[in-house]
């Protein structure tokens, strides 16, 4: 969830269990692809696409620097994997900080020794001063990582929480609450939509009575707007006859005042798959909204080819967080690394936020450096989740999407340097 404004190497044999269970928990069963479904995002009516330039190149770059988060053996909550990042900017913070969430995957041997029950992906909290705060770092680890958990055993969460979205909101008494969201995933059921509130700024977490919000999902990202919150989230429809996935995975969206139950609230459409053989006919997921001057974004991974494994990013737009229009350009927003580097196999949540005149991007990758993954096999050994970031002039990245500049457009947030600062994490409270 944004505020406004912005928005493994494992040696176990069990290996293979470690990265599907955290990465395609909740998409068991076998997956069917289905012709073209029509359908309308939520309104019906705007199906139209915005037109751009064709000889476009991807817009994001690289930092050189990258991974921005890596593997770190010595924290045993993301010594496996690190992933999801969610940057909360400072705006609407009561302390004026930048915070920001990333999923860790690890082993907690003091639960039990055994390898088949002691993997767990949770959910850590990082933060940058205001002041000297820079896109590439260095951010200050709570050293009570992490922050939220896996729940008991037999419960909704008690084998892993991924994808984290977080942003500020308003209590029934007007008090400033970190709400954050996230796939709950169980031994047994598999994915779900959840979420737990914060009162201290996201170092303690009480999880939702209400959990799960939504059986067979997982949430996109969350925006708190004129005292609503849009909550997006992806889904495939899923048989539990014929236990297996018999959709597309699109990406949906829920209008709430209370952030702690949309089960009665209707199920809009926001992002549909492409027509088949287009780039994006596969699935769709992994939704993170921001705002340029008066305009919604949308960055969202998408695949042609696999339901959880996208190879590039696209973009959409809104006027009102509703009705959605894809950006009908083919070159692609970001795509997957080059064969032999970090990021070769896939890419998932392009976590965007503005400052200083540039969109600054941190995404999960998979692969490993310097050696040759086989790119058409999901999570090919011996690949790994980490977090880079990528950046690209505001102006730069609306001209891609075939749009104008808004007027006298200036980026939230205080002007800084854009010098390169050390990478990752430093430790502090």
């Amino acid at each position: 969830m944004k505020p406004i404004g912005m928005h493994i190497k494992s040696e176990s044999s069990s290996w293979g269990r470690d990265v599907r269970g955290a990465r395609l928990a909740g998409w068991s069963g076998r997956i069917l692809l289905l012709a073209a479904v029509v359908a309308l995002p939520c309104g019906g009516t705007d199906a139209c696409l915005a037109e751009a330039a064709r000889d476009s190149v991807p817009a994001f770059e690289r930092w050189p620097g990258n991974p921005l988060f890596a593997v770190e053996p010595s924290r045993s909550w993301r010594s496996i994997h690190v992933a999801n990042a969610d940057v909360v900017r400072p705006e609407t913070s009561p302390d004026g900080k930048w915070r920001l969430f990333l999923r860790g995957s690890g082993r907690f041997p003091q639960e039990t020794p055994d390898p088949e029950r002691n993997y767990h992906d949770s959910i850590g909290l990082f933060t940058q001063e205001a002041n000297g705060f820079s896109p590439f770092g260095p951010w200050k680890e709570h050293p009570g990582n992490p922050v939220l958990a896996h729940g008991p055993a037999d419960g909704y969460d008690g084998l892993h929480l991924l994808d984290a979205a977080a942003a500020w909101g308003k209590d029934a008494d007007g008090r400033d609450v970190l709400y954050l969201y996230y796939k709950g995933v169980s031994y047994e059921s598999g994915g779900c939509v959840a979420g737990a509130a914060s009162t201290d700024g996201g170092r303690t977490f009480t999880k939702f009575e209400s959990n799960p919000l939504h059986r067979r999902g997982g949430p996109n990202d969350v925006v708190y707007h004129d005292g609503r919150y849009y909550l997006f989230y992806g889904y495939a429809t899923f048989d539990a006859t014929l236990r297996r996935v018999t959709d597309r995975l699109k990406i949906y969206l829920a209008v709430t005042k209370d952030p702690t139950d949309i089960r009665d609230v209707p199920r809009c459409l926001a992002i549909a798959t492409g027509r088949p053989g287009s780039f994006d006919s596969r699935a769709v997921n992994g939704a993170r909204v921001f705002r340029i001057g008066p305009r919604w974004f949308m960055i969202y991974q998408v695949s042609a080819v696999h339901f959880d494994y996208p190879e590039r990013f696209h973009a959409a737009w809104s006027d009102d967080l509703v009705h959605w229009t894809k950006v009908r350009n083919p070159q692609p927003l970001f795509e997957r690394g080059d064969t032999g580097r970090w990021d070769q196999g896939a890419i998932w949540t392009g976590d965007v936020f503005e400052y200083d005149g540039r969109l600054y991007m941190y995404y999960e990758g998979w692969g490993r450096e310097n050696v040759a993954l086989d790119r058409r096999k999901p999570y090919a050994r011996p690949g790994r989740s980490q977090v880079g970031v990528a950046h690209v002039a505001v102006d730069r990245f609306l001209e891609w999407c075939g749009l104008p500049s808004p007027p006298a457009h200036r980026a939230p947030g205080p002007a800084a340097p854009r010098r390169v600062r050390p990478r990752g994490t430093s430790s502090g409270p």
